[in-house]
């Protein structure tokens, strides 16, 4: 019979431990958590904002991209007051041109 269903072994099981413990990583996921709970239980009570003192930056798919587009849209806003700061210059310097001469 063992020749028609001969024996399969079993995989051995993947026992990894973590060789590293990140203090700062785990601090952020307490800190996440706490402030997930803060607000739920806010909106739980029906309020709008949470007034919590902590603040939270962390990265998320697409907070490259996000930055990008926000300082161009910076750079872009600051080239065009620039221009316009130009432009009334130059007008208001010939008016007064002008108004010397005649």
């Amino acid at each position: 019979m063992s020749v028609l269903f001969p024996k399969v072994n079993k995989p051995r099981e993947w026992d990894y431990r973590p060789i590293y413990y990140d203090e700062e990583k785990e601090a952020r996921k307490q800190k996440l958590a706490r402030l997930q709970a803060l607000r739920a239980q806010a909106e739980k009570e029906g309020e709008e904002h949470a007034d919590t003192t902590e603040h939270v930056t962390s990265l998320h798919r697409g907070s490259f991209r996000e930055a990008h587009e926000a300082q161009t849209k910076l750079r872009i806003d600051t080239e065009h007051k620039s221009k316009l700061t130009f432009w009334i210059v130059l007008i208001a310097l010939l008016i007064f041109v002008f108004y010397i001469l005649l």
